[in-house]
């Protein structure tokens, strides 16, 4: 468990959490040679969500094709839903979890995010860890979902905002920084807003034109 409590402004320093900038020794941690991606799991823990999130809500920023977020939202469905229900790390099919990742290649990968990783984990702080205890992370992970859902869902103008909200949450997920996570759920209910309004006008308009 986490420990509960608030930091104040003179043990912000010190209380980076390095997740970020620490990703290139996690897939050689148990094994030098080498590791599982289950392994990588297994090594985050908690922070496996937050990772997940970052991941799918990087690739929907993405400038792609109109449609492509009702593929590619689909994985924020799958990690939210595991995060309501309460596992405690994320679950990946065998497919995925066996498959080897080389020394090399997994640092290779990893210190080619650093360019990203290092201005994130700067403005990233351990605080406000309340929102990580106990059955707190149920309801955010309900909150996730629903933006998974409105990611997926083809209203105009509702693509981008809900993509945003599950990468800074993750960030703060991964960083265990619960002033990143509280601004991802503002935005996240910026984002549901935005969508329920244009459902409403969309339905408003069809209403009209038919009358």
């Amino acid at each position: 468990m986490l420990p509960i409590g608030l930091f104040d402004g003179s043990d912000m320093k010190k209380r980076r959490s390095g997740a970020l900038r620490g990703l290139a020794q996690v897939g050689t941690r148990k094994k030098p040679g080498g590791s599982t991606f289950g392994d990588v799991l297994e090594s985050l823990g908690d922070r496996s969500f937050g990772w997940g999130f970052m991941l799918v809500g990087f690739m929907n920023m993405l400038p792609l094709p109109p449609g492509t977020n009702m593929v590619l939202g689909l994985p924020i469905l799958f990690i939210a839903t595991q995060m309501m229900l309460g596992r405690q790390t994320l679950w990946l099919p065998d497919l995925v979890t066996k498959r080897f990742i080389a020394r090399e290649r997994w640092r290779a990968g990893a210190l080619s995010a650093l360019p990203i990783a290092r201005p994130l984990s700067r403005i990233t702080r351990v605080r406000y860890l309340r929102i990580f205890q106990g059955k707190a992370e149920k309801p955010l992970g309900f909150l996730l979902l629903v933006t998974g859902v409105v990611l997926c869902v083809p209203v105009p103008l509702t693509g981008w905002m809900p993509a945003i909200s599950c990468f800074v949450t993750g960030l703060g997920l991964v960083e265990h920084d619960g002033a990143i996570v509280g601004l991802g759920i503002i935005i996240a209910i910026v984002a549901l807003a935005i969508a329920i309004a244009m459902i409403l006008a969309i339905y408003l308009g069809i209403s009209y034109a038919g009358a």
